[in-house]
């Protein structure tokens, strides 16, 4: 079977044999492998990326007299809140290096 790219228009409106399947699946699966490992590229870098971290750090209750870097959960007044910047000693609720994960019950 020839190429897709040098088929003419009269070929392509013929309907395809069982037989023309394996070449043209042959001729399609590179072009389908290039995208998507194209798509797949940049999912694996974020992935690289969030693994570095370590997965979830609970480091306990916050602590005036810590520092948190990013990545950093802590429970502070009943909830749970995740330090988004790197490095701080904001108290939790109080600026944008931390964000609220889980609010405390009952509030």
């Amino acid at each position: 079977m020839e190429r897709p790219a040098d088929l003419t228009p009269e070929q392509l409106s013929k309907p395809l044999r069982t037989g023309d399947l394996p070449g043209l699946m042959a001729a399609l699966a590179p072009t389908i492998a290039e995208c998507v490992a194209a798509q797949l590229k940049p999912l694996r870098a974020r992935i690289l990326e969030l693994e570095k971290g370590g997965g979830v750090r609970y480091e306990g209750v916050w602590q005036a007299a810590r520092s948190y870097s990013r990545g950093a959960w802590v429970t502070f007044d009943g909830g749970v809140f995740h330090c988004n910047a790197d490095a701080t000693r904001d108290r939790p609720a109080s600026s944008s290096s931390w964000t609220l994960a889980i609010k405390a019950g009952g509030r």
